[in-house]
């Protein structure tokens, strides 16, 4: 396709650049998805954003059929459009991330020998204003005595109720759909040890519920990263370019009561009960010290060009005495072209 050498090519407000060592990224935050680039159209779209396209070819005499195919291949992924110079001004997104109250995010942990109160526990996340919660239940759990839990939810400012527990005869699909529109916080289920003849995937607006033939046991599971895992979302990448993407205004509970930033981390401030609060822990300025850890500092994260799309972890690092050691559990490579 040819196109006008006197208009101007503008990139969408939702489609962001990111570098990496070897190669680029345009995250499209609205469509949640992603292409890989070359510097050179990286480059391109940076520097030369003010030229038109005849002005561009003309800069770099011998890459016209180059740069045509650029040009082609971002109108083809409809990632941004050709205007005149003034034609069409896009209001920029905000990179202000707003964070309305002291913890956003929480995991609590519980095993059959977990003893501390769980419904305390969420009424004290209630009163911090918490509004999204993460259940990971390690032992079989009856469906009433899930009800139970999540009905307690109810009561509370929680918006966002994600959920992982063992299979069991009870946990079909179908109970699990009459639980989520009895409850329509759960917006995740990860149904794990199922049989292997049952393994799938359900997705729809109100609900994602996983059936895996992978057994999680524990904590230690946690912290894979993966292109598997990657997806570009609006929040994600801007609270990615000032904080840690995992940690920031997360607080758990591990499945022996410790509250720490993550269940997966060694550092315990404290056992849960009355004496050690929720609130109180989260007011402690090492608590807080880990949700500055942003991607850009990271070991290989910082030249990774899919660093503001997937989650970081600081519990399994390649090196336990460096706070800012690469995750030891990703397995993309940012060095290879």
């Amino acid at each position: 396709m040819k196109f006008n050498h006197n208009k101007y090519f503008v990139l969408f407000p939702c489609c962001k650049v990111v570098d990496g060592k070897n190669k680029s990224a345009i995250y499209d935050l609205q469509r949640e998805s992603y292409v890989l680039i070359p510097h050179s159209l990286s480059y391109i779209l940076k520097h030369d954003k003010h030229l038109s396209l005849g002005q561009i070819l003309k800069k770099y005499p011998g890459n016209e059929d180059t740069i045509e195919e650029y040009m082609n291949f971002l109108n083809k992924k409809d990632l941004g459009l050709f205007c005149d110079k003034d034609e069409v001004k896009f209001k920029a997104i905000s990179a202000k991330v707003q964070a309305p109250h002291l913890i956003t995010n929480a995991i609590f942990d519980y095993d059959s020998n977990s003893s501390y109160d769980l419904q305390k526990a969420i009424k004290q996340l209630h009163d911090i204003g918490c509004e999204n919660l993460e259940l990971r239940f390690y032992n079989d759990m009856r469906l009433d005595s899930l009800l139970s839990v999540i009905t307690y939810t109810k009561r509370t400012c929680i918006r966002d109720l994600e959920l992982l527990f063992p299979y069991t005869e009870e946990m079909q699909l179908e109970n699990i759909l009459q639980l989520r529109y009895a409850n329509p916080r759960i917006r995740k289920v990860t149904v794990s040890s199922c049989p292997k003849g049952i393994e799938k995937i359900y997705d729809s607006e109100e609900i994602y519920i996983i059936y895996t033939s992978e057994s999680i046991t524990s904590e230690e599971q946690c912290g894979v990263i993966s292109p598997w895992y990657m997806l570009p979302k609006t929040e994600l990448y801007l609270e990615s370019l000032s904080y840690n993407n995992c940690l920031n205004r997360k607080i758990s509970i591990d499945r022996f009561g410790n509250i720490k930033n993550c269940p997966s981390m060694k550092r315990s401030y404290g056992l849960f009960d009355e004496q050690c609060q929720l609130f109180n822990v989260a007011n402690n300025p090492e608590f807080q010290k880990i949700w500055k850890v942003q991607k850009d500092e990271i070991k290989q994260c910082k030249d990774c060009e899919l660093r503001y799309m997937c989650q970081d972890c600081r519990a399994y690092v390649k090196d336990a005495n460096d706070p800012l050691s690469a995750p030891l559990k990703c397995h993309y490579n940012p060095y290879l072209e």
